[in-house]
């Protein structure tokens, strides 16, 4: 067929099956009748050197998209695609936010217990005001891994000191990223979390979200040195551990700032609430 005249011929009655084995590349393929592409096999075709202008308007949504080359799709302006189906994750409705080891949604449908939802089994027996307040400040740094108390490590901190029979608020602010379950040894803590003083619940060990404050209520009926540290041991490793003495001490003694507006002379009335927490050891 080399030499003749091919714009002349009639295509249509051509056996197209005697044509394979045609060089192809050199064909004049502009004058071809694509209505009549039909049906051909796309798959052994070489795309890279299509017309992608003439693409606009065509159902992409039949398309499959599992072999497209992706990496070909960089400067396309993505921000004209409807990306109204694509599936998002949407909170529930009665999704309830809980402070505590971390925040989280709750299912539908189930209820998650806070520290507003505990009360003691039994009726507290020391309900006084606190006369003094411990500041207990968590912090520490991940680039040098240290966690502390009030801005040191234990092995560089000071003890913590009250007077006997004190009734005392702890106040735990977490300066951290992180959550801490602060425990405290030899007594228990009443946590301040809505409840009247005479059913707020015995705890020896309180979770203090990131950036938040709790605070609680320490009856100190127990002569002693007694730790106090992080619940999550390589915190504590790391640092945040302290002692917290109860001694008869002088007021310049104590680690504690005195509450404006209480009575100082209750601190040693403890001889009826003995009974009021066992020791935590």
């Amino acid at each position: 067929m080399q030499g003749m005249d091919h714009s002349k011929m009639d295509h249509s009655k051509m056996n197209h099956g005697d044509m394979q084995g045609m060089d192809h590349s050199k064909m004049d393929h502009s004058k071809m009748n694509h209505g009549d592409m039909q049906g051909m096999d796309h798959s052994k075709m070489d795309h890279s050197k299509m017309n992608h202008g003439d693409m606009q308007g065509m159902d992409h949504s039949k398309m499959d998209h599992s072999k497209m080359n992706h990496g070909d799709m960089q400067g396309m302006d993505h921000s004209k695609m409807d990306h109204s189906q694509h599936g998002t994750a949407k909170p529930q409705e009665n999704d309830q936010v809980v402070y505590g080891w971390a925040n989280a949604s709750t299912p539908a449908g189930n209820k998650a217990l806070q520290y507003s939802d505990l009360k003691s089994l039994e009726p507290q027996k020391d309900t006084r005001e606190a006369s003094s307040e411990l500041v207990v400040r968590l912090g520490g740094t991940m680039e040098r891994y240290i966690w502390t108390i009030n801005g040191k490590k234990f092995s560089d901190a000071e003890p913590l000191k009250v007077k006997y029979g004190e009734r005392i608020r702890i106040k735990f602010i977490n300066d951290s990223m992180m959550a801490h379950p602060m425990h405290l040894h030899g007594m228990f803590m009443q946590l301040e979390n809505g409840q009247e003083s005479v059913d707020m619940p015995n705890k020896h060990t309180l979770i203090v979200p990131p950036g938040k404050t709790v605070t609680a209520l320490l009856t100190a009926d127990e002569l002693g040195e007694w730790a106090i540290h992080c619940h999550l041991l390589y915190h504590m490793s790391a640092g945040m551990m302290n002692k917290l003495i109860v001694a008869n001490v002088s007021d310049e003694q104590v680690s504690t700032t005195p509450i404006q507006g209480t009575n100082s002379t209750q601190t040693h009335q403890v001889t009826e609430q003995k009974g009021a927490g066992h020791a935590h050891h």
